[in-house]
Formats: C-alpha cells, structure tokens, sequence
C-alpha cells in the first residue's frame, strides 16, 4: 500500500478524477484526460506510479497493457491534429507532479526522433532486453526554457510491445540485473521507430544517478525534456 497507494486516498487530484468518471469504456481500466500540453492515460486502479510492484506481479499485472492502449490512444487522439511525432512517457517518483498512476502521450521535441532513428542506422542503439542496460545514448531535448538539454539514456528497439509487459521489461532487465537501482527512481519513454508501427519502437529509460562515460551528459528521471508535455 505504500508503494501503490490506498483506494481511500482523497488528496490526489487525479485519482479523485479516476473514481468520480461518470462514463468509461466498459471493463476499461484507464481513462484519458487532457494535459497541461498533449494529453495522459490515467489508471483507475489506486496504482501511485511506476514504484508499484503490482506492475510487475500482482493485481495489475495481469490485464497490464496501460502502455498498448495509451499507444492506440495516442494515434486517435492525435491523429486530426499536426503534432508531428508523438511519444508516451512515465516519470520517476519524485520528480511527478501528481500521485497517481499516468502515461504522458505527448508531442516529441524537435530533432528527437531523427536522431534516434540515425543512432539505429548507426548500431548504436540495443536491439535485445538484455543489452539495453548497457547501451548508452546521448539525446538532446529541451528544458523547460526551450534550450537545449542533452542527457544519458538507455535505449532499445524492439519490434513490438503489443504482448510485452514494459514495466517488467524494465523491472528485470534494468533494476534486476543492475542490483543498485530503484523502480521508482526510473523514467521510460516511448518512440515510434523510422516511418511508423513496421519499423517497430524505440524504449529510453533513464535516472538522475544514470552511471555515463567520462565526457558525456547525464541522466535524467522526467520525460520532458524530450515530450512536449509542460
């Protein structure tokens, strides 16, 4: 209850919003609601973030596709409007602004998806879960001023993630098999690879005490440097 929250909180906006929905889709298990830019998937289970181990194992885990439907959400909600590339990202626990369970489902920030698609081209990029620790990446988003704010990412392509947990693809191939690193400390993100869903996705993780090379910027735990969502 600690990590997930109690369903009796009352002090969080969004999960006030999440119990008090008046009309959803039937049997759904989130709800969209508008952003300060763009937009986010909100859970309506007491799930507080990306911490929750029932993401991985336990009542969420086993209808957890909050990531393929914020995909398909995406491309509907966006899809009348010239955003441009669009992302979906996750903040790490302390760095949120609200506690309670939300995929941001944003416009990417110029030069960002070019620029993985040429690290890809270039082998620079993981294409299994078990090398995604270890390969790093130097992306350049923005902060919240509009300058430019490279930073330290793990980053994988991977094909599809249609039948694929993310929470626990980054819960055993990132804080699992490091063994020093913290779920609720991660942030992810999620990019449409080359022309759209054929040429797969591109998963970025990354924290604020990201290990890098000598020389090279740092990590990050929000998703706004490289999401339009503030």
């Amino acid at each position: 209850m600690a990590l997930c929250g109690d369903p009796k909180d009352s002090d969080e906006f969004l999960w006030n919003m999440a119990k008090d929905c008046r009309e959803r889709q039937i049997n759904a298990f989130w709800l969209v609601s508008r952003g300060v830019k763009g937009y986010l998937l909100v859970a309506t289970d007491r799930i507080k973030g990306i911490e929750c181990p029932d993401l991985v194992s336990g009542g969420a885990y086993a209808r957890n596709t909050y990531w393929q439907v914020a995909e398909e959400r995406a491309a509907y909600w966006f899809g009348q409007q010239k955003w441009g590339a669009v992302g979906l990202g996750i903040n790490a626990a302390h760095h949120r602004s609200h506690e309670q369970l939300h995929i941001h489902m944003s416009g990417l920030r110029p030069g960002v998806k070019a620029a993985l698609d040429t690290a890809y081209q270039s082998g620079k990029i993981a294409k299994d879960w078990k090398s995604w620790p270890a390969q790093l990446n130097t992306v350049t988003g923005e902060d919240l001023s509009g300058n430019p704010q490279p930073r330290s990412y793990r980053v994988v392509h991977t094909n599809s993630f249609k039948t694929l947990n993310l929470f626990q693809a980054l819960y055993d191939n990132v804080v699992v098999a490091l063994r020093g690193e913290e779920m609720g400390d991660q942030t992810m993100i999620v990019v449409e690879a080359g022309n759209g869903l054929t040429d797969g996705f591109y998963i970025l993780n990354s924290w604020d005490g990201l290990r890098h090379p000598p020389n090279t910027p740092q990590g990050i735990a929000v998703c706004d440097s490289l999401l339009i969502c503030k």
